[in-house]
């Protein structure tokens, strides 16, 4: 081609004020909305519009007073679905069409971002400013603080309502596309490899155009409906990507129907082609993602359709002289309208139908559905009994204790939710790239069309708009949004199913870093409890049993290099059999009932001072886990770098914990530890994926191979390499279902007597807690621990204001601290209070008054 100087500077100049203008206009300051009193004068409220983002995008409140945002939701479709507010743990549902209240407490001062459930639409909440005299009470910390909780069967049929209604929409609109795309392909494809093989009115583009324009504007509707106002929201998406791209494309080829003497002679032809294939295209991807999107969640969703449908409530208010196994004696009843203090029947083979207790009748249940652990277990009059459980053996009849949304299973389902709402720490980097993404991928279009038009060979105008098209459809946004969340949807709900709850996606991560486990004894490595046959002249601790399963887990962490501890208030002589009996590394003895957070913070201070000395940065697996029952237990739960609570103890422990044990068997530490493994070994595939695809397409599609091999990437294969990324994503993600989170316990290999013989042959290093009190000051300002979710705890701790050279107790972990000048404190209602280190004062400024109560 002839270089033209004027032309090319001038395509150049263009290009650099359009890119000018894309990033003036997506990252200059956006003003914030402000939010306005309701009629009680006790609560803001904001109204957010759901089309193609969020409007507004920035909202203001002020601190100390609780918020209801209202979302009007004006579209359909799975991408805005969901709210998810990641710092708050809250996972909303946005039925299409619809206004929903999310109703949140009062927060502290700070920004609290917020974003669909793919991760691709966001927005900012701001609270500004500081708590007024008057409300200077900050609720806890927890989304859900004010609003009713869902039954979450009943969110699950919403929401796999609105999934069915968006699968059907979306093949209807992709048989019209392919019906209508397809003839002008064929011909088109024809018509290029040989002009005589088709006759030339079939060509005609006006033709194509009669025929393509139903599929720009109809089939085309959902991704336009979204891509633009995302695009005037300063939220761009995929949707806009395609949009843009299509668009160009069709005004192109309208325009050479129209007024082909606009263009040059080498560039008259059409593309109504690529319009129709790349919107049918995309469609299809949609319609296969959001099919295989339903099984990201199958685990949970297994697990809330497990619940029966009806019960047979006993038309008698006692079981006593009644035959109540006869028909006649019980009415079944949907479950729904069952009420506490209702006697239910349950038949042998049956499931229960929610939780309560037994007053008549025993049976052997399997509780696997809950626990994970298949050994059946027998249970008779006054035990308790969970709901979606099966009788295997037996009749009995219970009386309901919770129901609807309080029971086990509904609670299962909430946690993992709000789990799923949490973001791991490794999203962060996608998410920081996911912001400049589109607008890059803008600027790149922008470069590609000028550089093409000014310096590319002739048909210039032609390969300009090809590459540009090309680049604006091949880029895929949603792969990198997508590649955490979906991995961490299907991990958490593998692990409800195995009896392993996980309360964050950090959590989930960290797992795999443990490094030391803590154990308490009384109730978690032992049972706690003494059998009926024993010798009642000897101590009952004496005689406290090891918990099965408790060698194995102790044998499969020392085989992969994890250090095991065992905390007890017991004896030397006592606590030593113990930890001989179950293959424990090192036993502290003689601690105090409140000494354990003591040890769990020497413990990290011990590891901390070792990393300073040799100078490295952290090791891999450095994380010091602590995994207990009671609550005593709790501060050493929460000061730990991850606790993991036994499910048959307190619910004290079970809050202040990051991960739960459904059955109290100690193998579910392994369950947790492969599932870490499994999931960010996942997550690493889908972000290579993710980076990767875009990586290596976008400058394809911009036509870097062209001086080498004359190819130019068609907007077709373009839109079709688009539609499958995110597909591929799903389906990785999806592999998780196949992992064995069981795997790697001793039993696996040798079996419980193998285990327990190299058990005994281990001599554990003791300990004695020899302080009088635990008048010991902590310095743990450089302790990382940084939990998600603030501890719940219910106990009761009076703080009168103590003078220097005396002590304090936490009011966050319990610990015992000094009052001097340097210790750390906050001021609440008048009052000082003092902390071990600026962790728990960071999370007691949060919500004082949970930890006073």
């Amino acid at each position: 081609m002839e270089f033209n100087l004027f032309s090319t500077a001038a395509a150049l100049i263009a290009a650099a004020a359009l890119t000018w203008l894309v990033l003036r206009f997506f990252f200059g300051a956006q003003k914030a909305a402000s939010g306005a009193m309701d009629a009680s004068g006790k609560r803001q409220t904001a109204t957010i519009t759901v089309k193609g983002g969020y409007s507004p995008a920035v909202v203001s409140m002020r601190a100390g007073t609780p918020i209801t945002l209202t979302f009007d939701r004006q579209e359909t479709g799975e991408c805005t679905s969901h709210v998810v507010f990641g710092d708050l743990g809250l996972d909303a549902m946005l039925p299409g069409n619809a206004v929903t209240d999310v109703e949140l407490p009062a927060l502290p001062a700070g920004e609290y971002p917020f974003a669909c459930g793919m991760n691709m639409v966001h927005g900012l909440l701001k609270v500004e400013g500081n708590a007024s005299a008057g409300t200077d009470k900050l609720y806890p910390l927890t989304a859900s603080a004010e609003a009713p909780m869902l039954d979450s069967a009943e969110a699950e049929r919403r929401e796999a309502a609105e999934r069915t209604k968006e699968i059907t929409s979306l093949t209807r609109l992709v048989a019209i596309g392919t019906v209508l795309t397809l003839p002008v392909f064929i011909v088109t494809m024809l018509h290029m490899a040989n002009s005589m093989l088709v006759p030339h009115w079939m060509v005609n583009p006006w033709l194509q155009a009669i025929l393509i324009t139903p599929v720009m504007f109809y089939c085309g509707h959902p991704i336009h409906a979204v891509g633009f106002p995302a695009l005037a929201h300063r939220s761009p998406d995929m949707n806009s990507l395609v949009s843009l791209g299509t668009s160009a494309a069709y005004l192109y080829s309208l325009v050479t129907c129209v007024a082909p003497q606009v263009f040059p002679e080498s560039s008259r032809e059409p593309y109504f082609e690529s319009v129709g294939v790349v919107i049918t295209l995309v469609l299809v991807g949609r319609l296969l993602e959001t099919k295989a999107r339903e099984g990201t969640g199958k685990a949970v969703q297994s697990l809330i359709k497990l619940r029966p449908r009806t019960a047979h409530k006993l038309n008698a208010a006692s079981p006593e002289n009644v035959e109540w196994l006869n028909p006649a004696n019980f009415t079944d009843m949907d479950i729904d309208t069952i009420a506490v203090g209702d006697l239910l029947v349950v038949k042998n083979g049956e499931r229960v139908p929610t939780d309560g207790i037994i007053v008549a009748g025993n049976a052997s249940i399997d509780e696997s559905m809950i626990t994970g652990e298949s050994k059946p277990v027998t249970k008779t009059t006054g035990a308790a009994v969970t709901g979606a459980t099966v009788l295997l053996k037996g009749d009995l009849v219970m009386q309901a204790t919770q129901v609807g949304a309080n029971t086990v299973l509904s609670q299962i389902a909430a946690m993992v939710a709000r789990a799923q709402a949490t973001k791991a720490p490794v999203q962060q980097l996608a998410d920081r790239i996911a912001r400049y993404f589109v607008p890059a991928v803008m600027v790149i279009a922008i470069w590609t069309f000028a550089i093409w038009i000014a310096l590319g060979p002739a048909p210039q105008l032609a390969h300009a708009l090809i590459t540009a098209v090309s680049v604006l459809i091949i880029a895929c946004p949603c792969a990198l949004g997508l590649a955490t969340p979906l991995s961490v949807t299907v991990s958490l709900g593998l692990g409800a199913t195995n009896g392993v709850l996980v309360t964050s996606a950090k959590a989930l991560e960290q797992a795999r870093r443990i490094g030391t486990v803590v154990f308490d004894k009384t109730g978690t490595i032992t049972r706690g409890v003494v059998d009926a046959t024993a010798d009642w002249n000897k101590p009952s601790y004496e005689q406290d049993t090891v918990k099965e399963g408790s060698p194995e887990a102790i044998a499969a962490l020392r085989a992969r290099g994890i250090r095991t501890v065992m905390l007890s208030g017991d004896k030397a002589e006592v606590a030593g059999r113990i930890a001989r009996e179950v293959g424990i590394d090192t036993v502290i003895c003689e601690v105090k009932p409140d000494g354990k957070a003591y040890w769990i913070a020497k413990l990290q201070r011990e590891r901390d001072e070792n990393t300073a000395t040799s100078g490295s940065s952290r090791a891999p697996h450095d994380l010091i886990a602590m995994v207990g029952d009671g609550i005593n237990d709790a501060p050493a739960l929460a000061q730990a770098d991850l606790g993991i609570a036994i499910g048959t103890g307190t619910d004290v422990a079970m809050q202040s914990a990051d991960v739960t044990l459904m059955s109290g068997d100690l193998r579910g530490v392994i369950r947790t530890i492969n599932l870490s493994n499994a999931t960010m070994r996942n997550i690493r595939e889908n972000l290579g994926w993710a980076f990767g695809y875009n990586i290596i397409g976008i400058p394809i599609a911009a036509g870097v191979l062209y001086p080498f091999t004359g190819w130019l990437l068609s907007p077709m294969i373009a839109g079709l390499a688009m539609a499958l990324s995110s597909v591929c994503l799903v389906l990785n993600a999806n592999r998780l279902h196949a992992a064995n989170i069981s795997g790697g316990t001793t039993t696996d290999i040798t079996g419980s007597a193998a285990a327990t013989t190299t058990a005994n042959t281990i001599e554990p290093t003791v300990i004695v807690d020899d302080r009088t009190s635990l008048n010991h000051v902590t310095d743990q300002s450089n302790n990382p621990t940084n939990k998600e979710n603030t501890m719940d705890m219910g106990m009761h701790m009076h703080h009168n204001a103590p003078a220097d050279g005396e002590t304090a107790t936490d009011p966050v972990c319990g610990m015992t601290v000094a009052v001097n000048d340097d210790a750390i404190t906050r001021e609440y209602e008048g009052k000082s209070y003092y902390f071990c280190g600026e962790h728990c004062a960071t999370n007691f400024a949060k919500a004082p008054q949970i930890f006073l109560s």
